[in-house]
């Protein structure tokens, strides 16, 4: 079929759209429930799968005339997204649509990720500077994450106060976001230059050949194991726990809890999930899709969120899993350490996710632990440290 034809047979189905969903706003049209819930399984899979086509064509399949094509890409989001419409009135809304609970849950942590590494692949392809490539579609997972904590809540109980959103606030502009440029201008700087300078011999041991999302998966394999290990070693050695715990402070999960952490603490984390691949000159554009994925996984991890993530629990470390890492009981928190992945945690005994049963209460056992930004900065250095 000619491509101007097709065009214009879209143009029309659009057109259809439309004029149907004028009808549905005008018109007492017979709502059904159960062709509600079925459109919305309908659409939302609809949509993963050509956000996934998208994704597929800004990665693996670049040169294939259907995984690039944009505009038809683009045409079936929005079909996909007309069927959404039709789900919503057959479901009388979209409160109503949102509380399904055998679909929602299912389908929110697939859905977020696929479009923001789908955004971070359109603006890294539109020559956009590596910053915007990598905190819009960061922005992007916070912000629809941030909604869906309102809109479907693990627990009431959790949704955080002015104060924690305050303090947490701190810690994820001040720990998460500058702290960390600084300390990698210090890596390149102090270490990494000096070092190539002289002929870094393990520079050939990174697969420099392989595409570049599969070297962003071997990153995260390999990130994780170092983190697995050093956050073992946080909840075992006593100074490390020191400043690990004022990640294990906050008595309510949500989101933006997830960049509570010791800049001593953080300074750790780099040391292993950042130097080593700087110095084996991993290149930017793999580093800047693993910050990514890193990122948005965080605030699903850390999630106020009612979510089931089924066989992706033995792949992520899903909130499901985390919610028991952050246990007040310590039989239970010491577990799941895995950063992004749970395998290590398959692999190594410290899986953990019971069944028919919920965490109760999370944070730690001192209950006068200080809470404030610049307590929690303090408290590790006190002589006086007592429990955490």
């Amino acid at each position: 079929m000619p491509y101007s034809v097709l065009v214009v047979i879209q143009i029309l189905i659009l057109l259809i759209m439309l004029w149907t969903t004028c009808r549905f706003s005008l018109d007492d049209v017979p709502t059904n429930s159960q062709l509600g819930k079925f459109f919305a399984i309908l659409g939302f899979s609809y949509c993963i799968a050509m956000s996934l086509r998208l994704i597929l064509g800004l990665t693996i399949y670049p040169e294939s005339r259907w995984f690039t094509n944009w505009i038809s890409t683009g045409f079936h989001i929005v079909l996909a997204g007309f069927v959404l419409v039709v789900a919503n009135y057959h479901s009388s809304g979209w409160v109503k649509l949102i509380t399904l609970q055998k679909i929602i849950p299912w389908i929110v942590y697939p859905l977020v990720m696929s479009t923001g590494i789908v955004l971070h692949f359109v603006l890294l392809h539109g020559h956009q500077h590596a910053l915007v490539s990598v905190y819009l579609p960061v922005l992007w997972g916070a912000v629809l994450v941030n909604l869906l904590e309102i809109l479907v809540p693990h627990k009431r109980g959790w949704q955080p106060n002015l104060s924690d959103v305050k303090n947490d606030l701190w810690f994820m502009g001040i720990i998460q976001v500058v702290f960390p440029q600084i300390v990698a201008i210090l890596f390149v700087l102090a270490l990494v230059k000096p070092i190539q300078s002289f002929g870094w011999p393990f520079f050939n041991l990174w697969p420099h050949s392989l595409p570049f999302y599969n070297q962003a998966v071997l990153m995260v394999l390999v990130a994780d194991f170092f983190r697995y290990w050093l956050h073992r070693a946080a909840h075992s050695n006593k100074i490390l726990w020191r400043f690990h715990a004022v990640h294990h402070s906050p008595e309510k999960l949500y989101w933006l809890n997830v960049g509570r952490f010791h800049p001593i603490d953080k300074s750790l984390q780099l040391l292993l999930d950042t130097l080593p691949f700087m110095l084996l000159g991993v290149s930017v554009q793999v580093i800047d899709l693993y910050v990514v994925f890193y990122a948005i996984n965080g605030f699903f991890q850390h999630s106020n969120i009612n979510l089931r993530f089924g066989f992706l629990n033995y792949l992520i470390s899903s909130a499901e899993l985390h919610r028991w890492h952050h246990s007040r009981v310590a039989e239970e928190s010491n577990s799941n350490y895995g950063n992004n992945l749970s395998i290590w945690d398959l692999l190594f005994g410290t899986w953990f996710l019971p069944k028919n049963r919920l965490v109760v209460e999370i944070g730690l056992e001192n209950r006068q632990y200080p809470m404030k930004f610049s307590g929690q900065l303090k408290r590790p250095f006190l002589k006086d440290h007592g429990k955490a």
